[in-house]
């Protein structure tokens, strides 16, 4: 059995240095910044959305809500990993810098990932005196310019992979079952191609490869993260904590799989204790910084990269349609909450759309910093103010990959291929949400105006970066999605 080799990179950080007492002094007014991201969760897998058919309870997720606002209609800009990552990582679509499909894997990642045109809002808040780190997920490049501390991070502690395993196979306490599509093959934490990795542009760096294969992987990320918040205090922070649960493999805690014995099916009895672990790791966050003396000055964000793998038969996809690889609702749409005590109201239910593209623009904005790029989100602090609740967010949200896209205009959602003979879906979601009836026929100046927008925002994007890894026909509760990764 391979060890593990967790790549921890450590700053050496000159908090007193005269580079950034100027900025310090003015610090103490800036918010601290939580982004948890988690990995393949739908919003019907958790009870803070409302009851999907196999929802888990989810206490702390719903305690966060209640902090802050849930965003109803949250969407990320792709359906697969690293694509969505590359958008939420720098407010722009992932097309305009040609990332489109998966990081290729490997060593260096292909030469794939965020290319160095792609400024990540993390180098802004970390040049404005903001102690950064990057625990958990990367799957952004695993070049030395693209990885995190190469890209605005001071610390980075995790995997620059696309998954790994959760805990070393066999270890007592755990259980590993083996799923469709998947088999065993992330059993084994297998990042050994990682190599000792030090930022080329600042000095200071040291680095450090921790082995560690028994640790559950969502507590060990969780218990780093907290150590990172306690150790912040007098600095503003910003942690990106992205969990590969509930991810595959599909590996729990045997202490948490108890909780769901009334769960027949084992995949997703599994799953379900995988959900709650991500959720014990919200509230262990959420207690950190409410201990805190900036607790009511902290902003938390917590959302998904996209919806889950439905294919694999462990989360609902009949009250939304699809999932993870398909553009309809179940794959675009992500859980989507932001806390602010301090400046946003808290407890409410916003019906509005709003993209991951606003994640960047409205944390940056926050900070006080200026970003060198144009946005294609919002700063979304002042829209969900009362005064503005009724504004309209986005008036048109896009997605591409490969031949597949998808445009969403107020309730009219196209869904559509540039295949020979493809066609095209359109669907009502004020009154069809689960996208079961499309309206292709009956409204064809509908399709005729959105496949117009789409064809105008596809040509201010490149082609992409680099090839496909594959193409999948995923069949998603009697629908099919081909889908190029």
């Amino acid at each position: 059995m391979k060890k593990f080799l967790l790549l921890a990179i450590s700053a050496m950080f000159a908090i007193g240095c005269s580079t950034v007492s100027g900025q310090a002094q003015a610090s103490h007014k800036r918010p601290n910044i939580v982004l948890i991201v988690a990995d393949d969760l739908s919003v019907l897998d958790i009870t803070t959305y409302g009851a999907g058919s196999v929802a888990v309870p989810t206490p702390n997720i719903d305690r966060l809500a209640r902090r802050g606002v849930l965003f109803r209609r949250g969407y990320a800009t792709a359906s697969v990993c690293s694509p969505s990552r590359a958008a939420l990582m720098t407010g722009q679509y992932q097309q305009r810098h040609g990332f489109e499909f998966l990081t290729p894997e490997g060593a260096d990642g292909g030469g794939g990932g965020l290319a160095p045109s792609q400024r990540v809002f993390a180098a802004d808040l970390q040049e404005a005196g903001y102690r950064t780190a990057a625990i958990g997920k990367w799957h952004l490049g695993a070049s030395p310019d693209r990885v995190p501390t190469a890209r605005g991070f001071d610390y980075f502690y995790g995997f620059l992979s696309g998954e790994t395993a959760y805990v070393r196979a066999g270890t007592p306490g755990t259980t590993s079952l083996p799923a469709p599509y998947v088999g065993i093959r992330s059993f084994e934490r297998k990042v050994d191609w990682v190599q000792v990795l030090r930022d080329t542009a600042r000095d200071g760096f040291q680095a450090e490869i921790v082995t560690n294969d028994q640790e559950y992987l969502t507590d060990e990320l969780t218990d780093e993260a907290v150590r990172f918040i306690e150790n912040s205090q007098g600095q503003p922070y910003f942690l990106y904590l992205a969990h590969l649960a509930p991810h595959a493999p599909f590996q729990a805690l045997d202490s948490d799989l108890t909780q769901f014995s009334s769960i027949e099916d084992p995949l997703q009895r599994t799953y379900a204790a995988m959900v709650h672990s991500l959720d014990r790791s919200v509230g262990e966050v959420l207690d950190a910084i409410e201990r805190s003396p900036d607790a009511d000055n902290t902003i938390i964000v917590f959302t998904a990269d996209n919806g889950a793998a439905t294919y694999m038969g462990v989360s609902d996809c009949n009250t939304l349609a699809g999932g993870k690889l398909s553009y309809f609702e179940g794959g675009a749409r992500v859980p989507y909450i932001i806390s602010w005590p301090q400046r946003w109201p808290g407890g409410l239910s916003d019906e509005r759309t709003v993209s991951h593209l606003d994640i960047a623009p409205t944390l940056a904005s926050a900070a006080g910093v200026s970003s060198p790029r144009n946005y294609d989100g919002l700063d979304l602090t002042p829209l969900v103010q009362p005064a503005r609740a009724q504004e309209v967010i986005h008036e048109t949200l896009f997605w591409r990959t490969g031949s597949e896209f998808a445009v969403l205009a107020g309730d009219w959602k196209l869904l559509s291929n540039t295949r020979p003979g493809a066609f095209p879906w359109l669907f009502d979601l004020s009154v069809d949400p689960e996208e079961r009836s499309s309206q292709t026929f009956a409204r064809r100046e509908v399709v005729a105006d959105l496949q117009r927008r789409y064809q105008e925002w596809s040509a201010e994007m490149q082609p992409p970066a680099w090839p496909p890894g594959q193409t999948l026909q995923v069949f998603q509760c009697g629908r099919i999605s081909f889908h190029e990764q």
